[in-house]
């Protein structure tokens, strides 16, 4: 009995650890991608998941939201919802190079602005520009 509560308890941590690692994997393994800024969206109040207004220190936040296709250093592509939220939110230049570290489902860094092409493999450069 104490054998088979013993293998029923390994199989129940192995397929826990396998879930585990998928979710992990899929959510926070993140990798090098680029894009290139697309145009500004509409400036709106942060709300947050229920759909209360966002406020810190008493003044309501703003965001900009944006949908971005980053192309990863193996010319996979990959689109990620990204809010640029603050008091008063710059946001992204049309047309500039992004870098940033994105997963299967969320941008874990960045994105940030890239000094220039150049900075960009060639390969995703050309993927980019091919848009």
């Amino acid at each position: 009995m104490k054998k088979i509560l013993g293998v029923i308890l390994v199989i129940l941590i192995g397929v826990g650890g396998f879930y585990s690692y998928q979710y992990w994997n899929k959510t926070y393994n993140a990798k090098t991608a680029y894009a290139i800024a697309p145009a500004v969206p509409k400036k709106t109040e942060t709300v947050d998941m229920d759909g209360k207004k966002v406020v810190e220190d008493g003044q309501q936040l703003y965001s900009y939201d944006y949908n971005i296709q980053f192309v990863r250093e193996d010319g996979s592509k990959v689109t990620i919802p990204v809010e640029i939220s603050n008091k008063d939110p710059k946001p992204l230049t049309p047309g500039t190079y992004l870098k940033a570290k994105v997963s299967q489902t969320r941008a874990t860094e960045g994105p940030n602005p890239v000094s220039s092409a150049s900075a960009v493999p060639a390969n995703v450069c050309r993927i980019l520009q091919s848009k």
